[in-house]
């Protein structure tokens, strides 16, 4: 009984040692890939856990955050690693099963009270380097889907970081503007009391006032609410929101063939990964080789002490229409992937140009706004409050172009945001090529 037991697993022993050279899916290539793309390093990585409480919050502060925090995306994470360890699973080789049985005599027919025997699957063992391959597509894959995610993610918190900014902006603005109009109700009140100022000039005053209360509340609502849409996309969600936002960046342009290389995006190389794997395993469904068959060997003895070695071998036979459909299901499957992975193909490089063309109309409109209506309306500003220091204006007049100069800055801010925000899409977009170029000189070099 020993030797064919012993036989047989030094096979299977054999077959999972086979050295391979697949995708790396480790936990750790996946993780080191996600800080190199958030620009998260070593030595910062114990401090991004928690928002800050001291100085204001920074986009890049709450990227890191969210990509810790955000259970969304760990959950990403942790379906990346699940494949990394399917793709272990099938370089280990197949799971050898055992069987027992022991019988009872009951008359003179009986013959085998003693069988044991130790199987491995035969399909496996036929198909596991095509299994293997497809296996290391698939967690290729799911590392991309990875990266994908993350570079979704870090838009998205940029995008809420920026309309956090254009509200708490928003609000100080609004209060702004309320404090003038109450200036201008006071003025217009003490006026009308001496008989200097009409009575209706006095009720318009008031109704500004009334306008520009609703407006600071509407303004707080929407901080608020800003703030918590931010902790939400940070993981931090459960947590009191009440952070100071820093002022957005604008991220560095991209390079001039940066379209050009729209297929080394992660989504589009998750796309030619599946396609891949697709066509492996629509290649085992065309042979049969992916049917069940087990091969094995044990022991038996009977009750009158015969002793016997059984070698096994237990396949299923296609009978009927079943084998007759695989060469059409195969290629469906085939043509499916195929047109699949043209899809995505398309997709990102539609996404990335679209990006590019928003960034492009939105940097050039907030760069526009900063320099005419809201450097002309700060200007004459200033002018007027010299005018009004030399009495050659009144304090009416100077107020007036703050609240014009609050209504340009206002729009400078909201065309900022946008320009963040198409900025942090197109980053978006194009995330991950510098990792998909760095993995080809690794591969070049092996």
């Amino acid at each position: 009984m020993t030797k064919p037991l012993l036989l047989t697993a030094a096979a299977l022993l054999a077959v999972a040692c086979t050295a391979t050279d697949h995708h790396d899916a480790s936990r750790a290539t996946l993780e080191r890939d996600l800080d190199r793309l958030t620009g998260v390093g070593e030595n910062e990585q114990s401090s991004v856990h928690e928002p800050t409480t001291g100085g204001p919050l920074a986009a890049d502060d709450a990227v890191r955050i969210a990509l810790a925090r955000n259970p969304d995306f760990r959950a990403e994470v942790l379906a990346a690693h699940e494949a990394a360890l399917a793709l272990d699973a099938v370089a280990l080789g197949p799971t050898p099963m055992v069987m027992l049985e022991v019988g009872v005599p009951l008359s003179d027919m009986a013959s085998v009270p003693v069988l044991a025997l130790l199987t491995a699957s035969l399909s496996d063992l036929v198909t596991r380097e095509d299994r293997l391959e497809a296996a290391s597509l698939r967690a290729q894959a799911a590392h991309l889907a990875a990266i994908d995610a993350a570079s979704t993610l870090a838009a998205t918190v940029r995008e809420r970081h920026a309309l956090a900014w254009q509200a708490q902006e928003g609000l100080r603005l609004s209060s702004e503007r309320h404090a003038l109009a109450q200036v201008e109700a006071d003025r217009e009140s003490t006026l009308a009391s001496k008989g200097l100022a009409a009575v209706r000039r006095d009720q318009a005053a008031l109704a500004m006032l009334a306008s520009a209360r609703a407006q600071l509340e509407q303004a707080r609502a929407a901080h608020a609410t800003s703030l918590r849409a931010l902790a939400v996309a940070m993981g931090c969600g459960l947590e009191p929101a009440a952070w100071t936002i820093s002022r957005p960046e604008l991220p560095e342009l991209p390079r001039g063939d940066v379209l050009a290389t729209s297929m080394e995006t992660p989504a589009a190389r998750m796309a030619l990964a599946l396609s891949a794997a697709t066509r492996i395993e629509a290649g085992l469904v065309r042979s049969g080789l992916a049917q069940n068959a087990n091969i094995g060997a044990g022991y038996m003895q009977d009750e009158e002490g015969m002793k016997a070695i059984p070698i096994t071998l237990q396949f299923a036979l296609p009978i009927g229409g079943e084998g007759a459909t695989r060469d059409e299901r195969a290629a469906l499957l085939e043509d499916a992937a195929e047109l699949r992975a043209q899809a995505a193909l398309q997709a990102a490089h539609v996404r990335l140009a679209d990006a590019m063309d928003r960034e492009a109309a939105a940097r050039a409109a907030a760069e526009a706004i900063e320099r005419t209506s809201l450097a002309a309306a700060r200007a004459q500003l200033v002018r007027m409050r010299t005018l009004v220091e030399q009495g050659a204006a009144t304090t009416k007049e100077r107020d007036q172009l703050r609240q014009a100069c609050i209504e340009a800055e206002s729009q400078a801010v909201a065309a900022h945001v946008m320009a963040c925000t198409v900025s942090a899409q197109r980053v978006a977009a194009s995330a991950g090529i510098d990792l998909a170029r760095e993995s080809d000189d690794r591969r070049a070099e092996r």
